[in-house]
């Protein structure tokens, strides 16, 4: 197992490094607007999308540990291509394929993750969120800090690119580890190659987990982009304050989430998850009201996190549960994409507004962003409900 946390945690550097250096990296570097260079996150949606297919195809001819290997390859050599000046248009190109072959990768190392120990699923796949969660933190600091000490934004391409050929090469070298971890899945009892013909039970219903998957991900979106830049700095708080408020329910959610799913194992994912994702939309629609005391506001965004931690582990248990293998993970990780696009793109259509109607706009987004988390929630719940039986 400890090779896959490994894998999981290089997959994920490359993901965050170029995100504070966007305006350097394409701005500065080809002449676009700062929107513009925010097309390269966008276009990553594209390429969620295109990996569904993609992972349904490789999964059928290829076992786990060739998916990791020759997606993190793939996808560590057009992110070195994507270094060298090939113009903006280009770039954009092939940030959608490699946004593909990022989620292959993502859903191999996830699925192995997760069968690795049937008995205890959720915790290992909190441990998983993690490692997974750390690697885009560190990532998205070390990009920075590269940058700075390089003095051009572009090495984070190259940094990203060995990121992903080492997770490649590692999976090669330790490819009957691997391939073990699918084996004990299973009981042993099959050594074929093929994710589908592994799932001889009827695929269950996933279309409620994408939705709780991107509601997540579209309050993940609004936390970060509307309550921060714009709530916050119009209550005075400083950025360092600004940085530290909305850190800490992220940080919590992170060293959180394996402790969750060692719960989510024992009283059932979809219980665990229901439960945490009140608690969670709850907390989330009375927190723009808290701004005012910096304490209170504190200890309602530690809440937060704590409620947050359950929500990525169980999910991707429940994803298993349904029976779907690689192209199930893959459809779960585009659906949190499709969320956080979303949450981004309405954050950024209203941040044109004047001061004295974006403050009233900006507390009315995150308030109906915590609603439509909490209807998504009840209704995933009324449609999922049969797993509580099961688990």
């Amino acid at each position: 197992m400890r090779i896959v946390i490994l894998l999981i945690f290089l997959s994920a550097l490359p993901d965050a490094l170029v995100v504070p250096v966007l305006k350097d990296l394409f701005a500065d570097r080809y002449g676009v607007s700062t929107s513009q260079a925010q097309l390269f996150l966008a276009v990553n949606l594209l390429g969620a999308l295109l990996a569904i297919p993609l992972v349904k195809y490789m999964r059928q001819r290829m076992s786990g540990w060739a998916v990791v290997s020759s997606t993190a390859l793939v996808d560590g050599i057009l992110l070195a291509i994507m270094w060298l000046p090939i113009g903006f248009a280009g770039t954009l190109a092939l940030r959608t394929i490699e946004g593909a072959v990022d989620v292959a990768t993502f859903a191999a190392l996830f699925q192995m993750l997760g069968r690795s120990d049937q008995q205890h699923r959720a915790w290992k796949l909190g441990l998983g969120a993690t490692v997974l969660v750390a690697g885009l933190g560190i990532g998205a600091v070390f990009g920075g800090f590269l940058t700075k000490l390089a003095g051009s934004a572009a090495v984070t391409l190259i940094v990203g690119s060995v990121s992903c050929v080492s997770t490649g090469i590692l999976a090669i070298a330790f490819r009957a580890t691997l391939a073990r971890l699918a084996q004990l899945a299973h009981g042993a009892t099959r050594k074929t190659a093929s994710d589908e013909q592994e799932l001889h039970e009827k695929p269950k219903k996933i279309w409620p987990i994408l939705f709780m998957a991107a509601t997540d991900r579209a309050t993940g979106a609004i936390l970060t982009a509307v309550f921060a830049s714009f709530l916050l700095s119009g209550l005075g708080y400083t950025p360092e304050q600004r940085g530290m408020l909305v850190g800490l329910p992220l940080l919590l959610m992170a060293i959180g989430a394996a402790p969750a799913g060692w719960f989510a194992d024992r009283f059932g994912a979809l219980r665990t998850r229901t439960l945490a994702a009140m608690v969670y939309a709850i907390t989330l629609g009375i927190v723009p009201f808290l701004g005012a005391n910096s304490m209170i506001l504190a200890v309602a965004l530690l809440v937060l996190g704590v409620a947050a931690a359950p929500l990525l582990p169980a999910s991707l248990a429940l994803v298993l549960n349904t029976h779907r293998g690689m192209s199930g993970l893959a459809a779960f990780r585009a659906a949190g994409d499709i969320g956080y696009f979303t949450g981004i793109v309405v954050a950024i259509a209203t941040s044109a507004m004047i001061d004295s109607e974006q403050y009233k706009v900006q507390t009315g987004l995150v308030c109906g962003f915590a609603l439509l988390h909490a209807l998504g929630t009840a209704i995933s719940w009324n449609a999922l409900r049969e797993h509580l039986r099961e688990n």
